[in-house]
């Protein structure tokens, strides 16, 4: 634990931080408003002393809350300190420029009625709320509480809410997030860049809601991302990680090193698996990339209804045919590497296969189908000398290039 002091009304007071990073910031700002009550620049008042007097026009004050209660502070408080000895405030603030907010272990509610500033608290339980009508910029730091952060204005705010269970609401600005708990995030309609980092050497797994914001994520551990109306970029960690894209189109989905199942959410997603662990891809209605060239794990790729384009890794790939015209590119390295399977009333496109040299690398299962599907396959399969299509009875045809031949022994 470190202490930082702060000079008051009634001598210093002093506060926690167990986060070496609040620390250091807590100090600066104490130290700054410790020299302007020193130099008498900044007019000190206590809680003990009742409610914050007014002050003369341009004066610029302190407020200790040094004992629960609720203030609601006059023009011109923009230096505010919740001492230990405080286990709950709740603080309106005073809508200035630059408003300074120091809390330490105690329980702190603050709402911003305007203005910008900074907020650095300890481990309590705290509640920031900025105001949707606050067009200012924040910078909001806490402890290793559980807290909740309303940041609902339309500045560039930067949160950073600690190791804890943190709950995180953006409004219309530009915000920078950074996650070391287990998070919930949900974003509004600005935009917002956030780094998912875990804590305390574990991984921590988020959930967030992009609705109509456009989302920038980075995620050290796990995440669930549920894409919204906007349009997402999102790389994964080690996992598990869920994401889907936003129904804007044009989302950007990474997998990391871990489990993961990647959902496309528009037009134009690129959708790319990672890593040796188990992944999923689903392509959605319109034209999808799905990309597994950078995997070696037992991947699955979902075809959809428009023209996607498939590549599987070096694994052992399951490539699940859609609705639509796909060209699929097996990435084989041994006998049985390619999967395709086919669904009744979820296949019925026109799918072609690249990157196969041999009949071999391949099995065909088909799920849902008569009896006699695979057998009239294979008796109506044609071929031109260079490659080889079979049709199935609801439409689905397949194409394998470098391949002119299929037996009963690629069908399951």
């Amino acid at each position: 634990m470190a202490v930082v002091t702060v000079l008051g009304a009634h001598g210093a007071v002093m506060l926690t931080y167990s986060a070496s990073e609040n620390a250091v910031l807590a100090a600066r700002l104490a130290a700054a408003i410790s020299a302007g009550v020193a130099n008498s620049s900044i007019a000190p008042a206590d809680s003990q002393d009742g409610p914050p007097p007014a002050l003369t026009a341009g004066a610029t004050g302190e407020f200790i809350a040094s004992t629960n209660g609720v203030t609601f502070l006059p023009t011109g408080y923009n230096d505010i300190v919740m001492p230990d000895t405080a286990s709950q405030a709740v603080i309106f603030g005073s809508a200035g420029p630059n408003e300074q907010v120091l809390a330490g272990s105690g329980n702190l509610t603050f709402n911003a009625t305007g203005g910008n500033g900074a907020v650095v608290t300890g481990d309590g339980n705290n509640q920031i709320n900025i105001a949707a009508s606050d067009t200012g910029a924040w910078l909001i730091k806490t402890g290793g509480g559980g807290d909740t952060i309303r940041a609902l204005g339309s500045g560039n705010d930067s949160i950073d809410a600690g190791a804890g269970h943190n709950y995180i609401q953006l409004g219309g600005g530009r915000s920078q997030i950074t996650s070391e708990g287990q998070d919930t995030i949900l974003a509004s309609v600005g935009s917002e860049t956030i780094a998912a980092l875990g804590a305390g050497g574990t991984h921590a797994t988020d959930l967030i809601y992009g609705n109509a914001s456009m989302l920038f994520l980075i995620a050290d551990g796990g995440a669930t991302v549920i894409g919204g109306s906007g349009s997402d970029t999102v790389i994964g960690g080690t996992g598990p990680d869920l994401l889907y894209g936003g129904s804007a189109g044009n989302n950007y989905l990474q997998a990391g090193n871990g489990p993961a199942t990647l959902f496309a959410g528009g037009n134009n997603d690129q959708l790319y698996a990672g890593g040796s662990a188990p992944q999923e891809l689903h392509a959605a209605a319109k034209n999808e990339t799905l990309f597994g060239g950078f995997a070696s794990g037992q991947d699955t790729f979902y075809a959809g209804s428009g023209a996607d384009q498939i590549t599987g890794g070096t694994g052992q790939n399951t490539f699940v045919l859609g609705t639509g015209t796909a060209t699929i590119t097996a990435l084989s390295s041994g006998s049985f590497d390619a999967v395709f399977e086919a669904i009744n009333g979820q296949a019925g496109g026109a799918d072609t296969v690249q990157g196969l040299t041999a009949a071999n690398q391949l099995t065909i299962t088909l799920s849902g189908y008569g009896p006699d599907e695979a057998a009239n396959a294979i008796a109506g399969q044609t071929s031109d000398g260079s490659s080889v299509t079979i049709a199935l009875s609801d439409g689905t045809k397949l194409t394998f290039d470098n391949i002119t031949h299929l037996t009963a022994s690629n069908f399951s």
